[in-house]
């Protein structure tokens, strides 16, 4: 157990470290384009780095508590000496680096990490003008709303609890993010949607020069002089005229798919107990079926057979409620196994009855015949895996995890046949990660890798990508900012790819149709 977790902790640390050496085009020295990209984002955004702090105390929220005697803190301090409560005041400003707030909406982003390896239960409570407007795990933390039509001069008395155990926990970030009122364009936005064309422009070298010339139109046209004499009208226009000639590239980029499906990989009883897992499996779910009334289009997909039966016996509203949704095409259950298992250690018998029991227990409940395997978090798969899938009525096998080891046997392949010794094939696929958040930047640079390797490198197929947000590991799932973000991008005047809320049923029913046109190699081997 203590070589498994030394092997993991190698594997995060590669990963961290190959991540940091992945520099964005707005952060390369050498792109010529990077102040202004820089300071378009420098106007949306507000660091807030002074912070004060105390041991716990009651009601922290009060404006009448003196802090005046607390010491100070800084965005990036750590701490290992358990509960902490911080402290400061924000006021909006008129302008920031020049461009005026009045009318925004406001949203508050802080965020603090914690040591996994003996975490613990961890709380944070973040309270606004005396009211809490937030609280959960740190799986949870996301920008909190401060106010829907930003005043100069007003003020927010912010306080944090963070309820955890003696553990090392940093301070990440704290700031505040400036969305424009209605009517007036977005810097950050157009930002993004430069960024995000990029790895697209760069993957396909047909029409490059072209679609390159576009988007450094769209850049040249942003005159930041307006800004510099106090002209807001005048700089909004020049962003205007940026968003007219990025929209060239609007109609190629549309022609590229995300198939976006929620999901929630949750670790059973892995650093935490069997009961609070339930726990997370139970506020997980709430916490989709709230969304599910909230967002008409959103979908969610979820595996593990024993999860649904805890909700079946302890809640069974819920479970009445995640039936229906079932009914309605929008909850996908997949996988077939009763949990996601370990795919090394268990003999064929025991992968056989996982499979057996979970089919029953969907066929049973939601009338479901699975036919996708979904493990997603497994660190290795046995050669017979195929062969166990397809006598067992599944097709197709989707996991993530061997893209992590980038630093030792990079896998070739994200979409192949995955044929066991008897001959058995299994269509297999790799996401990029199975708890991604809704990042524009990394969902292009992901499908700028995996379209030409599978469609070729001309452009005469209509390429989809199957992308798997949520938070998970100790549950979450998809959230609110990640479904904000996500309509954002989804609207058709966004210069992005086309954002299709979608299953991994459906991905595969039209991976099927295009297979005969599509690159596909064979893998006869271990995973």
């Amino acid at each position: 157990m203590k070589r498994w977790i030394v092997c993991a902790v190698l594997i995060v640390l590669t990963v961290g470290s190959v991540s940091a050496q992945q520099t964005s085009p707005s952060q390369d020295a050498s792109d010529p384009y990077k102040p202004t990209l820089d300071r378009l984002e420098s106007l949306t955004t507000l660091p807030l780095p002074d912070w004060r702090f105390h041991a716990d105390v009651a009601h922290p929220e009060d404006p009448s508590l003196d802090d005046s005697g607390w010491q100070a803190m800084r965005v990036g301090d750590t701490w290992s000496t358990g509960s902490r409560v911080l402290r400061r005041w924000v006021e909006i400003p008129e302008k920031i680096n020049g461009y005026a707030v009045m009318g925004a909406r406001v949203k508050l982003d802080l965020r603090f990490d914690f040591n996994w390896n003996n975490k613990g239960p961890v709380t944070i409570a973040v309270f606004s003008n005396g009211s809490l407007v937030s609280r959960g795990d740190d799986d949870m933390q996301q920008p909190i709303p401060l106010t829907e039509n930003a005043q100069p001069g007003q003020k927010f008395l912010i306080a944090a609890r963070i309820d955890a155990q003696e553990v090392e926990t940093e301070f990440h970030h704290a700031w505040l993010t400036i969305e424009p009122a209605s009517g007036r364009p977005d810097p950050a936005m157009l930002r993004m949607e430069i960024l995000a064309a990029r790895p697209m422009i760069a993957a396909y070298e047909e029409g490059r020069a072209e679609r390159q010339q576009q988007s450094d139109a769209a850049i040249k046209a942003i005159d930041f002089s307006p800004l510099d004499k106090n002209d807001q009208a005048g700089f909004d226009a020049s962003l205007r005229q940026a968003q007219d000639k990025l929209q060239a590239l609007n109609p190629w980029l549309k022609q590229f798919t995300v198939r976006a499906v929620g999901n929630s990989h949750i670790d059973m009883a892995w650093l935490w107990p069997w009961t609070e897992t339930v726990e997370v499996v139970r506020n997980t779910f709430q916490s989709v079926l709230d969304l599910m009334r909230e967002y008409s289009n959103f979908k969610f997909t979820m595996s593990s057979a024993r999860t649904y039966e805890w909700m079946q016996e302890k809640y069974p509203d819920m479970f009445e409620q995640i039936r229906q949704r079932v009914k309605e095409g929008r909850w996908e259950v997949i996988g077939g196994m009763w949990v996601e298992p370990d795919l090394n250690m268990p003999d064929g018998e025991s992968l056989v009855r996982q499979i057996l029991v979970g089919k029953r227990y969907f066929q049973k409940n939601f009338g479901a015949d699975i036919k996708i395997g979904w493990n997603p978090d497994s660190f290795g798969y046995n050669w017979q895996l195929p062969q166990i899938y397809k006598k067992s009525g599944i097709d197709y096998f989707v996991t993530s995890k061997l893209l992590w080891a980038t630093d030792y046997t990079k896998f070739p392949y994200r979409l192949f046949w995955w044929e066991a010794p008897d001959g058995s094939r299994l269509l297999t696929y790799f996401p990029h990660e199975y708890a991604n958040g809704f990042e524009p930047e990394q969902i292009t640079k992901d499908f700028s890798s995996y379209a030409p390797s599978i469609y070729g490198p001309k452009l005469t197929d209509s390429p989809q990508m199957l992308y798997l947000y949520g938070i998970g590991d100790h549950g979450g799932g998809p959230t609110r900012t990640m479904l904000d973000r996500a309509d954002r991008l989804r609207d058709p005047s966004t210069v992005f790819p086309k954002i299709d809320f979608s299953t991994a049923k459906d991905f595969f029913v039209d991976l099927n149709q295009e297979l005969p046109n599509l690159n596909v190699p064979t893998w006869k081997d271990e995973l």
